[in-house]
């Protein structure tokens, strides 16, 4: 019986339609993706588009919200009152789903971006504010997360599905938390090590720390960064890699 394995990737992170068509190449390697709601990216002409295409495509959909920080792409933690964040979530979040019930398509999950993300992989309380605005907005909603972060535990305790997810192009320490972008090695540094870190989540197998110890991680989604300037080329070999070991590119 042949595997399968979610790909995700984030896209609509640009307002240039140059930027979208790039985003359109790779969809036929993904089988869900996260689209920009206007926080760190994005506007209604990007969102429009990309769950155009989205749909095309047979892609599920998520929502990518953020700090609301354009100048600084998201990738900053802001302070801001709890009030002020579920409003900016539940606003960020229904641009993307009002968009989706214009085309006819469901919205299948929320996945928090840069330093939102970051931030509820370890901090409980903001990722159960994040958990609540989903559920407010609608029980059939999934949160994307840090596998094995404390957003499963935030998830389990609001009483909405989880989507574990692993990074291939990222190096992970011990905690199961990824090596910040702010160390040398946070990345890395060949495709080759990438493919095989998505192959072994993709197979359920330990991954390889930077010590040299392994690590175990329940994985249901590969995260793929569209915005690497070679993301088609890697979306296409991890297809093949993936295939040649018989393992479907699907939600399953």
């Amino acid at each position: 019986m042949n595997r399968t394995i979610d790909i995700n990737c984030d896209l609509g992170e640009s307002i240039e339609s140059d930027d979208w068509a790039r985003d359109a190449e790779i969809m036929p390697y993904i089988s869900s993706c996260n689209i920009a709601c206007g926080g760190h990216a994005g506007n209604e002409g990007s969102i429009r588009v990309s769950v155009q295409n989205a749909k095309a495509h047979n892609l599920a959909v998520g929502a990518h919200p953020s700090y609301p920080d354009k100048e600084n792409f998201g990738r900053q933690s802001i302070q801001l009152s709890e009030k002020a964040l579920r409003s900016t979530l539940k606003e960020q979040i229904q641009n993307v789903q009002s968009e989706c019930r214009q085309q006819s398509v469901a919205l299948h999950h929320i996945k928090p971006h840069g330093a939102l993300y970051n931030d509820a992989a370890t901090d409980l309380a903001l990722a159960k504010v994040i958990a609540e605005e989903i559920a407010s907005i609608s029980d059939s909603l999934k949160l994307m997360g840090l596998a094995e972060s404390a957003m499963l535990d935030a998830a389990n305790a609001i009483g909405i599905d989880f989507i574990h997810e692993g990074f291939m192009d990222r190096n992970y320490q011990k905690n199961k938390t990824l090596v910040p972008r702010t160390e040398t090695h946070a990345l890395h540094s060949k495709l080759e090590d990438s493919l095989e870190q998505a192959l072994r989540f993709a197979q359920n197998r330990p991954i390889t720390l930077l010590s040299g110890e392994k690590l175990s991680l329940t994985v249901d989604s590969i995260c793929l960064h569209g915005d690497n300037p070679d993301a088609l080329i890697i979306a296409q070999k991890l297809q093949q890699l993936l295939h040649h070991h018989n393992i479907n590119i699907s939600l399953g």
